[in-house]
């Protein structure tokens, strides 16, 4: 029945839930009546009882023989969520600080890593392109230049949460945009005040009139590639995230090159040929 499958989904087991929905049909009970009832042993009754009282879904009156009913379900119900609530927040409290802890521990250990290392990560599919965006967002901590290719607009309006986030850290964030860019543009100014201000604060854009190339810098050691595809200027292949202190370098030229050239505009202006 739907009504015990969704019982033992909020935490109750079969017999709690046989127990519970037997007192709602019968109202003030003794043991003796709810066990026949709800079809469970009778030695295990008691024991089902005092678990419902705790979970407060069943009160109990001290008689002799002692009676049971059960408790509104609105009101048993919105116990049972409240608790779990303070559960999960309890838990994510102590979550919290046991990952600080060992950030600070993991963060200690001594890398062997050389500076011309070079690593790279790709992502093929729209929701391997939104994991790779994210990840750049959280490892920026100061900078992050961007030419952005249009056909990235729709990921980046889907992870905006995300790229606000980024700002809010503090984390500089240039972006050079060519006119394809107006709907993003006029997307992020029509957003809230305080977003709005965060964006202001922390987001300047140039506009250029067109480019071949599209990129990103994170912290001058990490790159972001944006790869439309060779036959299909319309479509995005991928983007590989690249850690090149090097080529980082080289871009970062590229990018400043391109920055001087672009028209600084402010938020709400539309980007123009």
């Amino acid at each position: 029945m739907q009504k015990t499958k969704l019982l033992k989904e909020i935490g109750l087991s079969a017999y709690e839930s046989a127990v519970y929905l037997s007192l709602l049909k019968l109202g003030v009970s003794e043991a003796s009546t709810i066990h026949k009832d709800a079809e469970v042993p009778y030695g295990k009754v008691y024991s089902i009882l005092d678990s419902l009282v705790e979970k407060g879904l069943v009160e109990v009156q001290r008689s002799r023989p002692k009676k049971y009913k059960g408790v509104k379900p609105d009101i048993a119900l919105d116990r049972i969520f409240k608790k779990k609530e303070f559960e999960v927040e309890k838990e994510l409290e102590t979550l919290k600080l046991k990952i600080d802890e060992l950030k600070k521990i993991l963060m200690s250990i001594p890398s062997l890593k050389t500076k011309d290392e070079i690593f790279w990560t790709t992502g093929v599919t729209e929701a391997d392109i939104k994991k790779v965006v994210i990840s750049l967002f959280s490892e920026a901590k100061e900078s992050l230049c961007v030419v952005p290719h249009s056909l990235g607009m729709p990921v980046l309006t889907i992870i905006f949460a995300d790229f606000v986030r980024l700002l809010e850290r503090g984390v500089k964030v240039n972006m050079l945009v060519s006119p394809q860019f107006n709907n993003f543009v006029s997307f992020i100014s029509n957003k809230d005040e305080k977003t709005v201000e965060v964006l202001k604060k922390k987001l300047e854009i140039r506009a250029v009139k067109s480019t071949n190339s599209y990129f990103g810098i994170v912290d001058n050691n990490l790159v972001i590639l944006l790869q439309p595809h060779p036959l299909d200027r319309d479509r995005l292949v991928s983007v590989v995230k690249i850690w090149d202190a090097e080529l980082a370098k080289s871009l970062r030229k590229e990018f400043e090159v391109m920055w001087k050239m672009g028209k600084t505009f402010e938020l709400g202006e539309k980007v123009t040929e």
